[in-house]
């Protein structure tokens, strides 16, 4: 017995085996007419094999099922692969008929034409007709009805054609089972991916569609229950839209299907993920015909806030609305549904307020609808909150329009504030800001808070004061944003590379356009150094050979020059603490990176310039700072009553500066008469050890020089030296030429050690000796 199992067994796979490959095309013909009959459409096969290990049956290759003649010339669908299970029951009836139909890597065409149902409706109506065929199929397929069989597909690709016009959205990886139940129902299953032909990048999740379709007299009853898998929020934009915007998010949705397919009853929950989760619930209408839906929102917003979609077209050329109603709706909720959608906004910024009016989207023409908001206060951390009493926003294709509107941001400071925002390609973002008074500080809080940088150009260094002026944020989609505007500061304080003290502006006048910052009427103080003046700025230098970004003129009155060299105390000296500074001990700090990249030029003037017991005027001087070099050039002035011309340049790039004049002095006044003096001074270090290090050298003349009761020179000219010491300067003279009456003198001089001058001087061979008095 267990003989004849096993020559059984073997026998069975030897025949399951080898039926692939039996020669079977005689069965071609029936198989296409037992499917015409089954699916109710003509059908060719490019070749048949049997199968036995899955089922008695049949696998057909290059299967075309031709579609009905009212949906157009194109197949209904195309399959690689068909394995058809046959019916026993009808083979021992005599007949060929399918109990199952599996489609591998097949493609549909869903088709509508005009005046006509959907080509799939036609194959339901044909199913439930218990297979009859329409006397328009172009098949004839045998008199005896049959059932639908059920169907399988895997893989495959759904595409959809209107009259004569195919749309440009498919569905792509679909599995699909059509299941025949009692009195004509079908069983559906379905998942795919939808998609856009003209996009190759997609970001869509599947569609799940499960449910069943009855006959009924008022023609196909669907109920299904459709879902989305979480999908990314602009690719389901983009799915109707392909130009939509980039909104942020994930979304996913549940909806019930019920009706006949020209009258869907919708109801679900949609939800939203990004900053945080969002639920709505919705209901309306699904026109699979009229390709139309309609849905509005059931909760939330709740009662204050509705929202409706609607859409026309849908597989075609899509045209869509998305609008919301407030009446009087909480405005925290209103700018938590921009945020989620993708609207620009701050994350840490809270509202509160009412809102009421209507707003829409349509992808054919944009923004829409006109908003009021009462009584908002708009929060951000530690910046002081807006109070808005009343403001109007206006959408319209788009751009957003809001005010402007009275703004309340401290106690009696208000502004008049208004904002557009246009999207799409050369849109962006403006902000305009008018005020009598407004806290620097707080200004800068919401510029930080709202806008993400301190950008406003002169005001991000500034630590209080007030402003009041105008103001312009403009931010281009394409470029990064900029401040304008005309305004005056009054009582700031502003820290400067370089400067021991923070200057502190009573008042300046200001000009920001473009990148370049006009400061002009300023009237400052750096500690006890009073100042007028102007300073510009320019932002956007390019080409390093250019002028220097940073122009200034300033004008100083009285000013002791120890409390100068205080000052920029920073600046000038880098040898560390005061021991190293004593006993130079130690490398020289490195450059600061700001006096580096330091580059200005301007002119500056000083009525009264003390230097010890000295004092100087100085009428004009061009300075020129580019990193550590500084050149004071054209200097013209006075020094005590004489004039005073030259240039001075500073070295700032060691361990202490190093100066050096090279000028003239004319007019000096001396024992009577006049001196004039041409050379150059140098000096190094800072405080006592600077004016210790004095030292200079050049030619001098005079005239009407009562050097001593008996020594009255009309004429002088010669060579000097001078060095600065503890007990004061000491003076060599030589190449000495001097006339005394209408007699000529040479020889030279030097300061004794008693810290007299002394003249030795020769005449005609006679040698004399004058001390000054």
């Amino acid at each position: 017995m267990k003989r004849v199992l096993v020559i059984v067994l073997i026998a069975i796979v030897a025949i399951g085996g080898a039926m692939p490959y039996v020669p079977v095309d005689f069965l071609k013909a029936p198989m296409e007419r037992a499917l015409a009959h089954g699916l109710g459409r003509k059908v060719e096969v490019d070749r048949v094999s049997l199968t036995l290990f899955s089922g008695p049956g049949v696998s057909l290759d290059g299967v075309t099922i031709y579609d009905d003649r009212r949906a157009g010339i194109e197949p209904f669908a195309y399959a690689n692969t068909l394995d058809a299970r046959l019916s026993l029951l009808a083979l021992l009836r005599g007949r060929f008929e399918f109990s199952s139909l599996h489609l591998n890597d097949a493609t549909f065409n869903l088709v509508k034409p005009d005046n006509a149902p959907w080509n799939f409706q036609m194959l339901l109506d044909q199913a439930s007709a218990g297979g009859a065929p329409s006397a328009l199929t172009p098949a004839a397929p045998p008199s005896i009805p049959t059932a639908l069989p059920s169907i399988t597909v895997r893989g495959g690709r759904i595409n959809f054609k209107f009259a004569e016009t195919k749309s440009v959205l498919y569905f792509d990886d679909t599995d699909l089972e059509f299941t025949p139940g009692d009195g004509g129902a079908l069983e559906l299953r379905f998942s795919g991916v939808p998609a856009r032909t003209d996009r190759s990048a997609q970001n869509f999740g599947h569609f799940f569609v499960r449910g069943t379709a009855a006959p009924s007299a008022s023609g196909q009853q669907l109920n299904l229950r459709v879902e989305l898998e979480p999908s990314a929020l602009d690719a389901v934009a983009r799915l109707f839209d392909n130009s939509g915007a980039a909104l942020k998010g994930v979304v996913a949705l549940d909806a019930q299907l019920s009706g006949p397919s020209a009258n869907l009853g919708v109801k679900g929950i949609i939800e939203l993920e990004g900053a945080g989760q969002w639920r709505v619930g919705y209901q309306g209408k699904l026109d699979l015909v009229g390709q139309t839906l309609e849905l509005d929102s059931t909760s939330p917003p709740g009662p204050s806030a509705r929202l409706h979609v609607g859409t026309r077209d849908l597989l075609t050329t899509p045209k869509w609305e998305i609008s919301a109603d407030f009446l009087d709706a909480p405005l925290g909720s209103a700018f938590e549904m921009a945020r989620k959608f993708g609207a620009p906004l701050p994350e840490k910024m809270t509202v509160e307020g009412r809102v009421a009016g209507s707003a829409y989207y349509r992808n054919t023409e944009g923004l829409g609808g006109n908003l009021e908001v009462h009584d908002a206060i708009v929060t951000l951390p530690d910046a002081t909150p807006l109070k808005i009493p009343t403001a109007t926003v206006f959408l319209k294709g788009n751009t957003i329009v809001a005010g402007p509107n009275t703004v309340g941001i401290a106690e009696q400071e208000f502004a008049e504030v208004g904002a557009t925002y246009q999207t799409g390609q050369g849109g962006g973002s403006q902000i305009e800001i008018t005020t009598r008074r407004m806290s620097i500080g707080d200004l800068r809080g919401w510029e930080l808070g709202m806008l993400g940088a301190g950008s406003i150009p002169l005001l991000d260094r500034v630590a209080d004061g007030s402003l009041r002026g105008s103001l312009t944020y403009a931010a281009p989609s394409s470029t990064p944003g900029a401040w304008s505007g005309d305004f005056e500061i009054q009582n700031t304080t502003m820290a400067v590379d370089g400067v021991a003290d923070p200057v502190h502006i009573q008042s300046a006048a200001v000009s920001v356009k473009e990148g370049h910052v006009a400061v002009t009427r300023i009237r400052a103080n750096a500690g006890p150094v009073a100042f007028e003046g102007d300073y510009r700025w320019d932002a956007n230098r390019r080409d390093p050979e250019a002028a220097a970004p940073q122009r200034f003129h300033l004008q100083m009155a009285e000013v002791d020059l120890a409390e100068i060299e205080r000052l920029f105390q920073p600046t000038t000296s880098r040898e560390g603490g005061l021991l190293a500074r004593t006993l130079r001990l130690g490398a020289a700090e490195p450059t600061p990176e700001w006096l580096k990249q330091r580059s200005a030029e301007g002119t500056v003037s000083i009525a009264g310039l003390t230097v010890a017991d000295t004092h100087i005027s100085i009428t004009t001087a061009r300075l020129a700072w580019e990193g550590a070099s500084v050149k004071v050039s054209g200097l013209q002035g006075k020094l005590g009553d004489a004039a005073l011309a030259g240039d001075l340049r500073l070295d700032l790039s060691g361990r202490a500066p190093t100066y050096r004049f090279d000028g003239k002095v004319a007019d000096f006044p001396y024992k009577g008469g006049k001196l004039d003096f041409s050379g150059k001074v140098t000096a190094e270090g800072s405080g006592p050890a600077l004016l210790a290090s004095v030292k200079a050298e050049g030619t001098l003349r005079g005239r009407s020089i009562v050097f001593s009761p008996d020594a009255e020179f009309r004429r002088v000219a010669g060579r000097f030296e001078v060095n600065m010491t503890v007990a004061g300067p000491k003076w060599k003279l030589s190449g000495l030429e001097l006339t005394q009456g209408s007699d000529s003198y040479s020889g030279q001089g030097a300061t004794q050690a008693d810290g007299k001058l002394v003249l030795d001087l020769s005449s005609g061979g006679r040698l004399v000796r004058y001390p000054a008095n």
